[in-house]
């Protein structure tokens, strides 16, 4: 098998794959330095609700990142039902034992969310909703490998 075979036995990708492919890489990175640098608060209140997250020792818990990213994928979809029927469940006190991973989860989701907005207003309306959708669906993939949750 020669240098670059590899390279031409795989399946061409489509650009729009490969920049969520891009992004989505990126957001992991910037959770798995956790806390992801923010460039710049709007909100001094949303700040300050944030700040113990911010300073904690350590990333969050798996099942954090876990409750995270799938609140973030049903905002994507306009799961608004679910993602508060989930919020008063029994499993999410479960998943979410203090105060803490509550804050934290609800931080990362809020990271999430508003990264793939900025991203798809950067990207001047190329990416739809759905796009949104699989680039979330992308960053589980990375970050929990393969425990992921659905709610």
């Amino acid at each position: 098998m020669g240098r670059w075979d590899h390279i031409l036995d795989q399946k061409p990708q489509e650009i729009r794959d490969y920049v969520l492919d891009k992004v989505a890489g990126q957001l992991v990175e910037d959770l798995r330095n956790f806390p992801p640098r923010i460039e710049e608060w709007l909100d001094a209140a949303l700040e300050a609700r944030y700040a113990q997250v911010l300073s904690r020792l350590g990333r969050p818990e798996l099942d954090t990142y876990r409750v995270a990213c799938e609140l973030a994928r049903q905002e994507m979809l306009r799961e608004y039902e679910l993602i508060d029927r989930f919020c008063r469940s029994d499993e999410y006190r479960r998943l979410l034992p203090n105060s803490l991973e509550e804050q934290s989860a609800h931080f990362v989701t809020r990271y999430l969310v508003d990264s793939a907005l900025a991203f798809q207003e950067f990207a001047q309306g190329k990416f739809k909703r759905r796009d949104l959708v699989t680039l979330i669906e992308k960053v589980e993939e990375r970050l929990l490998r393969g425990y992921r949750l659905r709610i």
